[in-house]
């Protein structure tokens, strides 16, 4: 459906330009005849005149000033319309260009909009489905105290992943209305890795390890930064493909330089830009295996760019994709 609905939205922009390039081509050759009609009768007039005024002498007319003078007024004529046709013709190509850019801007946004619902919802209901069905299986069956505890911390860790969720969202939209509020301090960014990277080696399905330089200290906001580091784990596990992730921290002369690697799909050289776009997700919504909403990089490139550092990805050889952010000393 919404296939159908862009390619009509094209075939009517199409089907605009086409007649007005015609109208405007028709009107031009009209206006080019007559002239040259113009021209031609005149000429024909002028001619004629000058011949019986001559006395029925025979003079040249096209030899005459008189002559030069309407062949200039006529070419002068000619000039015009070339150039005011050719001026029409570029804005006009101009103006196509830019509605053409703004119908596949609008296009591409109502496509990641519907993306995004379609994650948000699979996304919301997953979480909520597992604590679900784990409080049910604790509830209905005697179970040991080991078991009881194992399942107890997978729904904790499902909660987590649902609050990391919300909190997405509601820092997207802060920073969508200039609403978030920023609190700078000296923070050990050495130590705040070690706490998160233990908080995710909790989860035993994982592959992670880290290189934390120690005691490097840095301005900074602690919740900004715990979401641009929460958020990169995020997204390189879920494109590892069960593949090891790793995070390193470590300083330079002038940078502290934070890294997180994987060695999963890896990220297109086409896609490197795109993908810090709000809801631009690789690939479409209904096939996609790896799913999210499209706000993890997102909210990462704006906080990181809050905290006047760099953020680039590269190619993690032999294959995988590395993000490494650069905060200036």
């Amino acid at each position: 459906m919404f296939k159908e609905k862009a390619s009509t939205k094209f075939v009517f922009f199409y089907l605009v330009i086409v007649y007005v390039f015609a109208f405007m081509f028709w009107w031009s050759y009209l206006l080019y005849s007559k002239i040259e009609q113009h021209y031609s009768d005149a000429v024909n007039y002028r001619g004629l005149q000058y011949e019986v005024f001559s006395g029925g002498e025979r003079i040249d007319f096209f030899h005459t000033d008189e002559f030069q003078e309407l062949d200039k007024q006529f070419k002068r004529q000619k000039l015009m319309i070339l150039a005011e046709g050719s001026v029409f013709f570029l804005i006009l190509i101009f103006g196509v260009f830019k509605v053409r850019q703004s119908i596949l801007k609008e296009v591409a946004i109502a496509r990641q909009q519907k993306n995004f619902l379609l994650s948000i919802t699979h996304e919301l209901k997953s979480p909520l489905s597992s604590i679900k069905l784990m409080n049910e299986t604790i509830k209905k069956r005697s179970l040991a105290k080991e078991k009881q505890d194992e399942l107890l911390q997978n729904a904790l860790n499902e909660v987590d992943r649902l609050e990391g969720l919300v909190e997405n969202i509601l820092i997207a939209a802060k920073i969508e209305n200039d609403q978030y509020g920023f609190n700078k301090e000296k923070l050990n960014l050495s130590e705040l890795c070690k706490q998160l990277m233990q908080n995710y080696l909790q989860r035993k399905e994982i592959q992670l390890s880290y290189d934390i330089e120690e005691n490097i200290y840095i301005e900074g906001d602690k919740i900004c930064l715990n979401s641009i580091v929460s958020n990169l784990l995020d997204n390189a596990l879920k494109y590892a493909a069960h593949s090891p992730v790793h995070l390193q921290l470590h300083t330079d002369k002038q940078n502290v330089i934070l890294s997180v690697s994987d060695n999963g799909i890896g990220v297109a050289d086409e896609e490197k830009e795109k993908i810090f776009d709000k809801f631009y997700r690789v690939g479409n919504e209904e096939t996609r295996a790896a799913k999210g909403t499209g706000l993890g990089l997102y909210i990462v490139k704006q906080l990181v760019q809050f905290h006047k550092a760099k953020i680039s990805v590269e190619d993690q050889l032999p294959h995988g994709a590395k993000f490494v952010i650069s905060f200036a000393l």
